[in-house]
C-alpha cells in the first residue's frame, strides 16, 4: 500500500495529470550520506571561499576574524572540514535547477516541512544546492522516509529512492483540496487550508466538486493495483483544471481527515462525494506551517544576526571549533 503512494510509482501513471516534476534516483552512498548523523554539505554545495579567500605570505589560509597568531596550514583546514562529494548526482540536480529556476523538493513520500525554518527564504522553494542539501540533512520527516525506503527493501518490495524536484509555482491555499477514497470510491473532498474562510470557494463550490470527481472517474480510478483507500491532494485554479499534488495512503487515526470524521468516511455518504468547506469567517485556527516554526533561541538569534544565514552560522561554528583546538 505504502509502495504504491511512492512518488517514483505513481507520477509516471499520473505525470499529464500533475504538477511538472523530475526524479533524481539517489544512489547508495548518498542514501548513507543523508543517514547519517554528520551534518556537513557536500563540496560542490558549499563554497568555503567566500569566508576563507584570504592566505598569509606563506600561502596558508587566514580564518575569519582571525588573530595575526592564529591560522592553519592548507592541510589541516581541508583535513579538518573534510567533506563529502557526490558530483553526479549533484549535477542532475543542477541541471534540474537550471530548467525550472527554482524547485520544490520531497522524498518519495514527505517533503521537509519541517525543516523550512532553516532555509534563507524560510520556505521549501530552492534555488541553490546548498539550499537543497541542507533541507536534506534538517528534515525529521525525511528520516522517516528513509527508514520507510529502509523496511521495504528488508521485506524485498522493490521502491527505489528517488529526490522530486517539483517546478516550483505560488500555490494559492483557496485552490488546495484533500480527497478521499475508501473501498475505491471518492466520497468526500474539503479544503486543505483551515485557517479561513475563502469566499471564492463557497462560489465555486458546484464545479469545484464536479471538477475534482470528472479527474477522479476519468484518470485516477482503478489505476492502482491494489491501493483502495488512500488520499489525494489536488490544486484547481481554474474551472476544469485541476492537478494532483500527491498521493497517500488513508491510514484511520493518522491521516489528516481535516473537516471529517474518520468514521463518517467509512460510513455511509449520500451522493458521493460530500464536499465540506469553511463556510464563514471563523476565529483564527491553527495553521499547518505554524507546526514547524523556527525554535525560540535560533530565532532570537536571527534578530541580532539577520545578515547571516544558517549555513553561514554552522560554517562559523566549525571555523571556531577548528581554531580552538590549534590553541
Amino acid at each position: 500500500m505504502i509502495a504504491e503512494c511512492s512518488f517514483s510509482v505513481w507520477y509516471p501513471l499520473f505525470g499529464k495529470e500533475s504538477l511538472e516534476a523530475v526524479t533524481v534516483p539517489i544512489p547508495d552512498e548518498v542514501m548513507a550520506y543523508l543517514e547519517h548523523e554528520s551534518f556537513r554539505l557536500p563540496v560542490e554545495a558549499r563554497n568555503y571561499s567566500k569566508s576563507c579567500s584570504s592566505r598569509w605570505s606563506d600561502g596558508t589560509l587566514v580564518l575569519p576574524n582571525d588573530n595575526d597568531d592564529v591560522h592553519l596550514d592548507q592541510a589541516q583546514f581541508t583535513n579538518d572540514l573534510s567533506e563529502p562529494s557526490y558530483p553526479m548526482f549533484s549535477n542532475q540536480i543542477k541541471d534540474v535547477l537550471n530548467e525550472f529556476g527554482a524547485v520544490f523538493v520531497k522524498l518519495n513520500w514527505s517533503a521537509p516541512l519541517d525543516a523550512a525554518w532553516v532555509a534563507p527564504t524560510k520556505t521549501l522553494r530552492c534555488t541553490t544546492l546548498e539550499e537543497i542539501y541542507l533541507l536534506l540533512k534538517s528534515s525529521d520527516r525525511l528520516v522517516k522516509d528513509l527508514n520507510q525506503l529502509q523496511s521495504l527493501k528488508d521485506k524485498k518490495v522493490n521502491v527505489p529512492p528517488c529526490l522530486v524536484l517539483k517546478k516550483w509555482r505560488e500555490i494559492n491555499p483557496c485552490a488546495e483540496f484533500r480527497c478521499f477514497v475508501i473501498n475505491g470510491e471518492l466520497v468526500g473532498i474539503c479544503q486543505r487550508d483551515l485557517s479561513q474562510y475563502y469566499l471564492y470557494i463557497e462560489t465555486e463550490k458546484y464545479d469545484i466538486r464536479q471538477d475534482i470527481k470528472s479527474l477522479f472517474h476519468e484518470r485516477i480510478k482503478k489505476r492502482f493495483e491494489s491501493l483502495t483507500n488512500y488520499v489525494f491532494d489536488v490544486i484547481r485554479h481554474k474551472k476544469d483544471h485541476v492537478k494532483i499534488i500527491d498521493f497517500s495512503p488513508y491510514v484511520p487515526g493518522s491521516t489528516k481527515t481535516l473537516l471529517f470524521m474518520k468514521e463518517e468516511l467509512n460510513g455511509p455518504i449520500f451522493n458521493p462525494p460530500e464536499f465540506r468547506l469553511i463556510g464563514e469567517n471563523v476565529a483564527i485556527q491553527p495553521n499547518d506551517a505554524s507546526t514547524f516554526c523556527i525554535p525560540r533561541e535560533i530565532n532570537e538569534f536571527y534578530q541580532t544576526n539577520s545578515s547571516q544565514s544558517m549555513m553561514d552560522i554552522i560554517q562559523q561554528g566549525m571555523v571556531n571549533i577548528l581554531t580552538n583546538q590549534k590553541n
